[in-house]
Parts: structure tokens; C-alpha cells; sequence
């Protein structure tokens, strides 16, 4: 029987999914939305649990007025989990999800996908990653909170069962007070 986590991250990316695979009669486009959906499963049942606690925005102040930064959130309190796969390279693949409060004190869901290739610098457990995340999310202030995916670039650094993560949200325009943001939250695998 499915948890209630797998059964939820399922469905997030299923949803993801879904309008790609059915835009399109082609065949190709159906079979690797079947091999995504196959290896995230893959990543869930062969992966460790991992509790995620996000904790931290930063908004550029070259980006945001001083004003502005003062009205926003940079306590991104929250909760997560994950289940977190490292391949005998040592790098990781995550499957997750977490809520926390965005940069205006509001709820925001996400569920997604996230690779790094990490680096062992030195003899042991320590460890330094860079990659991507693709997931799902809603917010308040973008579609109302309808759903929709995001990609962003990733990085961590770890040791042994703690990992400090970290992502950056490019700025897209050039108006004021918004983009640049840069979120920070920690795993501990148990």
C-alpha cells in the first residue's frame, strides 16, 4: 500500500506530467513521461527518509529598497521530507516536499525533484553539490495559488546526514523588489 507522502509526491508529479504527456499524440512524448514517473519512484523506494526544515530568504538589496525588505519575510519557517538517494558516485537525488512561509508571511506548498553532483573534496563525509530542483508550488501572490512548476538552480553542502541546501530565484526584469532571492533550508537524513 502506497504512504500517504508517496502517494502525494505521486500525484504532484503526475499532475506536472500530465498536460505534457497529453499535448501531443506522439508516442515519444507519452513514453518519457512513463520513464520520469518510473525513475521518481524509483528514487522514493530506494531512498532514505530525510527531514527537511527550511529556514531562511535572502532578497538582494541591490534588487529590493530598503523599504520593502523591511515588510518582507526573511524567517522561512517550515517543514519537509524528502526521500534522498545517492548513487555509488555519492551524488544525491531528492524527491520532496515542504511547506513554509514565503517572503509575505504566506503558506507556500512545494513538491518536486532535485539532482546534485557532489564533490568530495576531502577523505570522509564532507561534501559540497550544485544542480537543479523541478517542482510544483503555489503562492499567494503569483496565479492566486493555482499550481504551477518552477526550475531553479541548486546547491548544498554536508556532512555526514546533514545537508545545509540553498537556491537562488533569478531576477527577471528589470523593475524593483522582485527576484534575486535566495532560499536556505537543511536535511537531516534519519
Amino acid at each position: 500500500m502506497m504512504s500517504i507522502q508517496k502517494l502525494a509526491l505521486s500525484s504532484a508529479f503526475a499532475a506536472l506530467l500530465a498536460p505534457i504527456a497529453q499535448a501531443s499524440p506522439l508516442s515519444s512524448i507519452n513514453n518519457w513521461a512513463a520513464r520520469v514517473s518510473q525513475h521518481l519512484h524509483n528514487v522514493y523506494d530506494q531512498g532514505s527518509n530525510e527531514l527537511l526544515v527550511p529556514g531562511y530568504t535572502w532578497h538582494d538589496p541591490g534588487t529590493y529598497t530598503a523599504a520593502k525588505r523591511a515588510t518582507l519575510n526573511s524567517r522561512g519557517w517550515g517543514i519537509g521530507f524528502s526521500r534522498n538517494r545517492e548513487d555509488a558516485s555519492g551524488n544525491q537525488e531528492l524527491v520532496y516536499a515542504m511547506v513554509f512561509s514565503d517572503s509575505h508571511h504566506n503558506a507556500e506548498p512545494i513538491a518536486g525533484y532535485a539532482k546534485q553532483w557532489n564533490w568530495h573534496p576531502f577523505a570522509g563525509d564532507f561534501r559540497i553539490g550544485g544542480g537543479y530542483t523541478v517542482a510544483v508550488t503555489s503562492r499567494a501572490d503569483i496565479m492566486r495559488n493555482f499550481p504551477f512548476p518552477i526550475a531553479l538552480p541548486a546547491a548544498s553542502i554536508g556532512y555526514g546526514k546533514f545537508t545545509l541546501y540553498g537556491t537562488f530565484l533569478p531576477r527577471f526584469n528589470g523593475s524593483p523588489n522582485n527576484g534575486n532571492v535566495a532560499f536556505f533550508f537543511a536535511g537531516y537524513k534519519f
